[in-house]
Formats: C-alpha cells, sequence, structure tokens
C-alpha cells in the first residue's frame, strides 16, 4: 500500500524556506500538500440460501453490521435469487466483523397455524435456578420470549448468525431466539457455546437432514414433509408453552421427548397436521404437560410423599452401593439415541443399549472379570490425592446426611457434596402415569406392573472434581520456556501427537486448534485452551471439534494438569446442577417385590431383536 512519506515533505518544505533570499512575496509561496494517511480497507463475501418450505426468491437480505436486528439503510444488501441463493459484497475497515444475517419478504401463500391457549400451568422458576428479568421500568419481572414465529400478517423474517456461513433457514431462526435469550440472562460466553451445542444436539435429532452440520439447510430438505411437520409441531409446542418457562432450551426438550408420541396422535386422528394442531386437541395438552412435569418444569397437586425408614434403606441399597442386590433404571433423551441401563440383581450385570428407528437394542456388561482401576481424586480441604480404597492419613469417609427427600453424600475421596433429590410415587397416581407416558413408547413401559412405590432422583453435583490414575498416571515434561501462558499449537502437537512430523499436521495458532488425519481420509481437528483445576494450577483442555452432531455429545475432551514441569493426564468431572438432568429418567425401586426387577429384565429382553 502507498503511504505518504511525509516527514520528507516537511524536511523539504523546511529546506526551500532557508534557500535564498527573501525576495519573494508570501502570497507567492505554495505551501506543501499534506496527503493524509488512507485507511486500512477489507474486502468482505457472504453467500448462502434463503430456505423455508423451499427456495425463498426475491427476499432482501442484509447483514446487520451494528446488531441491532433491522436492515439499516447502510448495511450491505442484497437480493435473493430464484433458487434462494444471495451473495453480498461489502468492504470496511473491521477485519473481522461481528454480525448477524436478516432475510425479509412477502409471504402471503404459507398456510398459518392457528395460535393455541397457553398452558394454565406454574413453572417451577425457582427449582430452575432462574434469575428474574426486569422491565425498563422496573415495576414487573419479564422474562424473554421463546417465539419462533417467521410469518406475521404475510411479513416474512428468518434471522441467522454470521458462524452458519451465510445459511439462513428456520433452524438458525430457532437458534438466533435462544441466543437472545442466553443474553437476557447474560449467560457466560462459555456457557452460550455449551447451550448452542446442546441445542444443535437436539435439532439434529428432531429435523431430517442430510450432511454434519444441522444448519446447512438445502431447499429440498426445507420442504420435505417430515421437514415441515416437525417445524409446526416445534411452533405449536412454542406456543403452547409461551415464554412461561424460562429454561431456554426446554421447549426443544419437551419436543425432543414428546415428538413421537405426538406424531402418533396425529396420525390415529386420520387429519392432516394443520387440521389436527389447528383443533388445539386435548390429548396434546395432556402429553406436553405430562412431559413438563416427568422432565421437572412444573408442579401439580399431590398428596405429601416423605420418604420413611424403609423407603431410605431401598434408595442405599440400590444406588448408594450399600447392598449386593442393585435395581434401578437409567434413561437418558431420545437427542441422546434414549440410551438406558437397567440394574437387575447381580452388581456384576447391566443390561445396557439405546433406540434407533423407534427399535431397542441391547446387551449384557458383565463386569466380573474386570479388574478396578486404581483412581485418586484430589481432595481440596487436605490438599492431597485420595484413594478410598487405602488407608489414608487425615481422610474420613464423610457420612451421608438424609433431610426431608435429599441425601447429600461426598464424591469418593474429595470433599465436594453430591445431592441426590428424590420423588416418591405411588404406581396409581397421576404423576407417575404422567412420566411412563412421556418414555419412549418402544419401551412399553405402560404394561409393566410396577412395585406399589418407585423413586425418582436426580443428581447434583456441586463442583468440579478431578481424578487420575494412582500412581500409573501418564506425564509429559512441559517445553523447556516452563510458562503455561507460552504455550502454543505447535507445543500441543508435540506434546500430544509426538509421531506426527510437522508436515502432517495443519496448525491455526490463532483459534488454538490442529488438523491431523488420524484415520486414512479422515481429518480430525482439535482445539485446546487453559484452564483452572480444582487445586487453582493451570490445565489444558483439549476437544475433538467439527464432528457430526449426532456424536457431539458423546466427544470426551482431554485434560492435562500443569504441576511445575511436569504435565499430568486428569480426568476432569464436572459440576453437574438438577437442571442439567431434568431430561434423564432415573429410578430405583424395590425389585424383589414380586420378583420386579427380574421381571423388567425380562420385559425388556422380550423386546429386544431376536439375534
Amino acid at each position: 500500500m502507498l503511504k505518504p512519506k511525509l516527514g520528507l515533505i516537511f524536511l523539504s518544505s523546511l529546506l526551500l524556506s532557508a534557500c535564498g533570499g527573501s525576495d519573494s512575496n508570501p502570497a507567492d509561496i505554495v505551501p506543501p500538500v499534506i496527503v493524509p494517511p488512507a485507511t486500512d480497507e477489507f474486502d468482505h463475501k457472504v453467500s448462502g440460501i434463503v430456505a423455508y418450505s423451499g427456495a425463498i426468491a426475491g427476499a432482501d437480505v442484509c447483514v446487520d453490521l451494528n446488531i441491532n436486528k433491522l436492515c439499516d439503510a447502510d448495511d450491505p444488501q442484497s437480493t435473493t435469487e430464484p433458487d434462494g441463493s444471495y451473495l453480498i459484497n461489502w468492504t470496511d475497515s473491521t477485519e473481522t466483523p461481528e454480525y448477524y444475517l436478516i432475510a425479509n419478504w412477502t409471504d402471503t401463500n404459507t398456510s398459518i397455524l392457528a395460535v393455541p391457549t397457553q398452558l394454565s400451568v406454574k413453572y417451577k422458576s425457582t427449582r430452575l435456578n432462574i434469575p428474574q428479568f426486569i422491565s425498563p421500568n422496573n415495576t414487573h419481572s419479564v422474562a424473554p420470549k421463546k417465539t419462533n414465529t417467521i410469518i406475521n400478517n404475510a411479513a416474512a423474517q428468518l434471522m441467522s448468525l454470521s458462524e452458519h456461513d451465510g445459511a439462513i433457514n428456520a433452524l438458525t431462526h430457532i437458534e438466533f431466539q435462544r441466543y437472545e435469550q442466553m443474553h437476557a440472562q447474560t449467560l457466560s460466553s462459555s456457557d452460550i457455546v455449551i447451550k448452542k451445542q446442546a441445542l444443535a444436539v437436539i435439532l439434529n435429532s428432531l429435523y431430517p437432514h442430510s450432511g454434519s452440520d444441522v444448519y446447512q439447510l438445502s431447499t429440498e430438505q426445507s420442504k420435505a414433509e417430515a421437514f415441515v411437520n416437525t417445524q409446526k409441531l416445534h411452533s405449536h409446542l412454542t406456543a403452547l408453552i409461551d415464554d412461561n418457562l424460562t429454561a431456554i432450551l426446554g421447549v426443544d426438550e419437551v419436543l425432543s421427548s414428546s415428538k413421537s408420541a405426538l406424531m402418533a396422535l396425529i396420525e390415529g386422528s386420520g387429519l392432516s397436521v394443520d387440521e389436527y394442531l389447528n383443533s388445539d386437541p386435548i390429548a396434546v395438552r395432556f402429553l406436553v404437560n405430562n412431559t413438563l412435569l416427568a422432565q421437572g418444569y412444573i408442579d401439580t397437586p399431590f398428596d405429601e410423599k416423605i420418604m420413611s425408614g424403609d423407603d431410605w434403606q431401598i434408595l442405599k441399597s440400590n444406588i448408594m452401593d450399600d447392598g449386593l442386590t442393585p435395581h434401578q433404571f437409567t434413561l437418558a433423551p431420545v437427542h441422546l439415541n434414549s440410551f438406558y441401563t437397567l440394574d437387575y440383581g447381580n452388581p456384576n450385570l447391566t443390561l445396557a443399549g439405546f433406540v434407533t428407528d423407534n427399535q431397542p437394542s441391547g446387551s449384557i456388561i458383565d463386569s466380573s472379570n474386570e479388574q478396578p482401576i486404581p483412581v485418586e481424586c484430589w481432595n481440596g480441604e487436605l490438599e492431597t490425592w485420595i484413594n478410598v480404597n487405602r488407608d489414608n492419613q487425615g481422610y474420613e469417609p464423610v457420612a451421608a446426611v438424609y433431610h426431608n427427600n435429599t441425601i447429600t453424600t461426598h464424591y469418593d475421596g474429595t470433599d465436594v457434596p453430591i445431592n441426590f433429590s428424590v420423588e416418591k410415587h405411588h404406581r396409581d397416581s397421576e404423576e407417575w402415569s404422567a412420566i411412563i407416558e412421556a418414555t419412549p413408547i418402544a419401551f412399553k413401559l405402560n404394561k409393566l406392573d410396577w412395585p406399589a412405590y418407585i423413586y425418582r432422583y436426580n443428581i447434583e453435583q456441586t463442583q468440579d472434581v478431578m481424578c487420575r490414575i494412582e500412581a500409573n498416571y501418564s506425564t509429559w515434561d512441559m517445553p523447556t520456556h516452563n510458562d503455561p501462558e507460552l504455550l502454543t499449537t505447535a507445543d500441543m502437537a508435540r506434546l500430544f501427537w509426538p509421531t506426527f512430523s510437522s508436515d502432517e499436521v495443519t496448525i491455526n495458532e490463532t483459534k488454538k486448534q490442529l488438523s491431523i488425519e488420524l484415520t486414512f481420509g479422515t481429518i480430525s481437528t482439535f482445539e485446546w485452551s487453559l484452564q483452572t483445576s480444582p487445586n487453582d494450577l493451570p490445565v489444558i483442555h483439549i476437544v475433538e471439534i467439527n464432528v457430526p452432531q449426532e456424536i457431539a455429545a458423546q466427544v470426551i475432551p482431554d485434560n492435562y494438569l500443569i504441576n511445575d514441569d511436569q504435565i499430568i493426564e486428569i480426568e476432569m468431572n464436572k459440576a453437574i446442577s438438577f437442571d442439567d438432568m431434568n431430561d434423564f429418567l432415573l429410578l430405583t425401586y424395590n425389585g424383589e417385590e414380586d420378583s420386579f426387577g427380574q421381571r423388567y429384565y425380562q420385559h425388556l429382553i422380550s423386546l429386544l431383536p431376536s439375534k
């Protein structure tokens, strides 16, 4: 870039004024021309597809540079082609601008569903630990709306975050609405990333699409019948629940758990999706209400359910490792493939599996021949590593405390509290029926003759816990600079992928990412960061990114503790709240009552494909 040499201009001006006499008339002297320095300009381009029940032609698309959710006159703009594609070029002084993408058009053809009356329920905002949102005049608390309405009186609008490479569609719009809620609830940047990842996993399980990125939606995919029907269910549930449920992903989790049952209701009615939902069917309202109850978002009137000594003994035998005949059933939500485990009386045997295309699978896991790996965990109070299976000077296990329907114990070897919140249900109660009806129909749990009482529990771990393999943990020497803040992505490659030469590793130092071909033809990309351990030492955190969303929830990060000049491999068990487990079903019961444990096992076995 040509830049004016201002110093030379001034110098030549001074030399000219010093030469010769003073015969020249001052008016005849031409002052030097000073050229202002040029401002750096950067060229930008964004292109993509606007898709909503097919290609949107003639939509006005803008790059919302000031992030005010409006297309201002000075925002870069374009219009979509007949195939929904658009291209916007612009130049400005920001090298990496932050922006939203907005598409506006007029839609008079899309049929609009009737808005149902909201469910009349009281949501448990206190249990969900949701902050209050204060209106500008401070007269009452409000929560940001979850509405994902796209068309209003023929005026249609879709929005998208800049990270989706120009894609603008119904799913980017849903994510944008949730993103606004995250900011309204003042979530941290890391919490926003986690919530967005969780939403992507849920949407990936809900909406039929192809490709590894759920937000990269083709026009054909957007108008597929299954996709459009899911979108209509999503809108209906959003309207039913409205803004009363302040859990950010609550509506999405409810749809994930109830979609199969909702579609079964529609198919059984003999009506189209529009006809059925526009009738505001009471069956849908019951199903949604039951799912909200099952996931712990609402309370309904029920009798006092105080845990007795006999009740606690059942829990101690089944989930507190105090007995030899554990009986419990755990079920993950639908977007995690309804992964389940069943303990049916033998401490060494567990039936585990998942559901695919409404068909459960499973196999027996036998741990009788497994040699336990000696593990020690960091005890912050004693400031040392503790293995509870060995004699540890100064360490005494903390006795469990029972208060009302909560047990408080501690993570083995540590001073970190673990809380178990227990709900006691009678098998004939409405709330238990609601929980059963909200489970995947593939399990046919309503066909079981349950024990008199069933206990649903939830788990809260109040702090992070780090553990390592005792004595045989893996270690690495710190690079010679011995300063965690000076670590580079190249250091990560040399430390943890030493068998790869430098030309086999692609490094992006700015993003702290490296890419390696671990499997032939497949590039794996890893991102690292420095975090802080429970003993306040730095931790290298490495996670694989850009993986297919259907397995994103299964990606386990690696963690390495930096202790002076040594790097130690550790396992970091992150804190969890009751809210994190709302859509998991964790059950225990008296498995010896009418041999229920064995009957439950035989029930699930009968549902599995024959070999």
